[in-house]
């Protein structure tokens, strides 16, 4: 089971100034801990009252270690940094002005607290592995809608309400936590944290944000939305899909105004994969797309190839033949680093055996090189989509492609 994609989440830090040297630095750590490929970069600020963080592990393969580092700065005096494991044991931690602690070990499931107080103070948590943060929640903004599986969705899912009360259009960001689980508190913490980092483009681009809790089980790649997602009978999990339309359009009554029907939506790695064939199995919904590196191949506009590599089998597998014209209206910016390696053709619960076959000897053997030919597929079926590739950047979102994408999304605005 392929558990190395996972979701990226980049928590900005404030552009620093020739005044804010601390500001360099942490944007400087941030920026290297991202292209080491950690999933959760979060810059802190301590207030002299204290702060704490919620780290939450789920239960994963013992023998898969994950990292942790801690790095804060006090901006007088002493800060104390303690983090306590599930039984309130100490982990790690120090104290002074200045400290640094990096973990590199398999941590055992449960809740880890990250304790700072004594000094106001900023830094930054990093973590790599099966490790989600718990983010902080607008209250004022941010509601969790529970499932109503009689109109049509078996899982909850976050709503951001927009900035702006005349704001017609809704973004969708689909889930993906990067491991195994149906356990709503970690669904809950990680798509939380997917939120807060879409919140200040959302109020940017003045929209609505809908994030879905769809879980991801050892039998069905949901955050994928793989072939087994589309043809799973599991009532929880079936036509995750369709499920993900009756949440936009509960959500659009829920917002009491006429906003459209067709959402802008956006993905990296596995989501990813989710919005690039969401936006191909319904095109009549989707505004336009941003999609990150979505799983070593995009789904293809070719009728000789089967679900997920191509489309020809999709009426079979859904009832539904592919809209080409709608599809060809949908604004497509699919974006990907020359150095990322994160490929799941070669794994089972991606793809089948034959497709992997198939892709490696039609169309490359790395992301890179199946770029250029899965441009050319989409220049071919005449679809508006734009195929960019970022040197240097390995699996990761970098603030040119979130401004890239950004700006994709507000073009077809």
């Amino acid at each position: 089971m392929r558990a190395t994609i996972c979701a990226v989440l980049l928590v900005l830090c404030a552009a620093p100034s020739a005044a804010d040297p601390l500001a360099t630095e942490m944007r400087r750590r941030n920026d290297e801990l991202v292209k080491e490929g950690f999933n959760l970069t979060n810059g802190v600020t301590v207030t002299a009252a204290g702060t704490q963080i919620e780290l939450l592990v789920p239960p994963h393969d013992p023998d898969r270690e994950s990292i942790v580092t801690l790095w804060f700065v006090a901006e007088r005096g002493e800060l104390s940094v303690r983090m306590l494991g599930p039984g309130g044991e100490v982990v790690a931690g120090w104290r002074g002005r200045r400290g640094e602690q990096r973990l590199e070990r398999s941590l055992a499931p449960g809740k880890y607290v990250v304790e700072l107080g004594g000094a106001a103070a900023r830094g930054l948590v990093g973590v790599k592995g099966p490790v989600v943060g718990r983010c902080e929640l607008d209250a004022a903004r941010v509601a969790e809608h529970a499932a109503e599986p009689a109109k049509g969705f078996r899982w909850p899912y976050l709503l951001l309400a927009p900035a702006n009360p005349s704001s017609t259009t809704l973004l969708v960001a689909p889930n993906n936590t990067g491991f195994l689980s149906e356990d709503l508190e970690l669904l809950r913490a990680s798509a939380g944290c997917e939120l807060v980092q879409m919140q200040e483009m959302a109020d940017r681009l003045g929209v609505a944000v809908l994030v879905p809790l769809f879980p991801r089980t050892e039998s069905v790649y949901v955050h994928a939305l793989t072939r087994d997602a589309l043809v799973t009978q599991t009532p929880a999990i079936a036509r995750v899909d369709l499920q993900l339309i009756a949440m936009i359009d509960h959500a659009r009554a829920l917002l009491g105004k006429t906003v459209r029907s067709r959402v802008l939506m956006t993905g990296f790695s596995a989501s990813g994969s989710f919005t690039n064939r969401f936006a191909v199995l319904h095109p009549d919904r989707v505004l336009a797309a941003a999609i990150g590196s979505p799983g070593g191949w995009p789904i293809a506009p070719s009728a000789d190839l089967a679900y997920p590599v191509g489309i020809f089998d999709v009426a079979a597998l859904t009832g539904t033949e592919i809209d080409l014209a709608a599809l060809r209206k949908v604004r497509l910016f699919l974006f990907l680093g020359d150095q990322d390696t994160n490929d799941s053709v070669p794994y089972r619960d991606s793809f089948s055996e034959a497709d992997e076959a198939l892709v490696m000897k039609r169309f490359g053997k790395t992301l890179v090189a199946r770029w250029a030919v899965a441009k050319g597929l989409y220049a071919k079926a005449g679809l508006a989509a734009t195929f960019k590739l970022y040197p240097g950047a390995a699996h990761q979102v970098t603030r040119e492609m979130q401004a890239d994408l950004e700006a994709a999304l507000r073009a077809a605005m």
